[in-house]
Parts: structure tokens; sequence; C-alpha cells
């Protein structure tokens, strides 16, 4: 191979991993970010099944007037009643909404449920809860799909964990368990 021609080639090999390195870059930089852990969390607002207002950002802000002790942990879980993982979770949910959390000192850290219904109908979640239990305010009507947009939310089931800050600490895709929300929350 002649000089010329071994020159070119190592151009050629730059060039092309460049052009790779910026394709790759760029579409990092425009890719969403499905995770949000870390992140701030969007916010949830809507009226449930039993008409009740519901508004994440209104409970994020009475924490900050609370000493670290007693503000709220705040679990957001997407459910659907068609979904048979959302049935296996159910246990785990009614466990956190009805115990709380007990931290190793014996101390009960306040908790809340929020439950956001996924592609599906008012009257079929009233079902789900008639049959399963809960009374957890449930987010049902069109707004749902903005706040499953707004979380990055492909399918239910899937929770995310709010620290009092309101920073998402923990988001499970798939059935969450008791255990797994419990041993992310320190109060």
């Amino acid at each position: 191979m002649t000089p010329f021609k071994w020159a070119t080639a190592v151009i050629a090999a730059l060039s092309i991993a460049f052009i790779v390195i910026l394709a790759v870059q760029n579409q990092q930089q425009n890719t969403p970010n499905f995770d949000l852990v870390g992140e701030l969390s969007p916010d949830v607002e809507g009226e449930s099944a039993r008409g009740e207002a519901i508004d994440l950002d209104q409970i994020l802000q009475q924490n900050r007037s609370k000493v670290p002790a007693q503000q709220t942990w705040v679990a957001v879980n997407f459910f659907a009643s068609w979904c048979s993982g959302c049935i296996v979770e159910h246990g785990d949910l009614l466990q956190f909404h009805e115990e709380g959390v007990v931290n190793d000192d014996g101390v009960v850290c306040p908790t809340q449920l929020l439950g956001v219904a996924f592609n599906d109908e008012e009257a079929d979640v009233k079902d789900f809860f008639d049959r399963l239990g809960g009374d957890w305010p449930v987010v049902v009507g069109s707004e749902t799909n903005q706040i499953a947009l707004d979380f990055s939310v492909l399918t239910a089931p899937e929770t995310f964990l709010i620290a009092p800050s309101g920073l998402i600490v923990l988001k499970v895709i798939g059935p969450v368990t008791y255990q797994r929300l419990s041993e992310s929350i320190s109060c």
C-alpha cells in the first residue's frame, strides 16, 4: 500500500469515527429521560374516582412547612383494571397504604399512595377497588394520558417513589412490592 493510499484510509476511518460520535452524541441529547430517578417529579393533578381533587404539588408544598420526620413520601402507581401485574402488586400497595413504613427506630414515616388509572375506564377502576379493596385516591379521566406522558410511562404497572423534597428516588417497572418501597424510604 502506498503512503497516499494509507493516509487516505486513515483519514476516511477518522472521518467515519467522527461522524458516528456526533450522531450518537446528538441522539443522546434528544432522548427523553425514561428513568426520571434523581429528577423532580412531574405534577399529578386531577380528580379521583371518588370525586376528590388530587394535587401532588400541594402535598410537596405542605412538606416544606414540616420537620423532616413529618414530611410525606409519596408513591405514584400507574395501574389498570385489565393489568395482571396490577393484581399481583395490589396486596403490597394495600399494606403500604394501610401500614405506612416504620423505620429502624420504630417511627412511622408518613406516606401517601396516589394511583393513576392507565388507559382505563372509571367504572372499571371502581370495580377493581370494590373487588380487591383499597381506598387511596386514584386519578381517572382524560388527564391521566398527560400524566403518563409526563412520567414516561409505557405500560402498567409502573410505580414512582417521590421523596418529600419532590425528587423521584425509585422507579419500578412491573409489580412493586411493599419491601421495595419501604427499603427506599428514610425518615
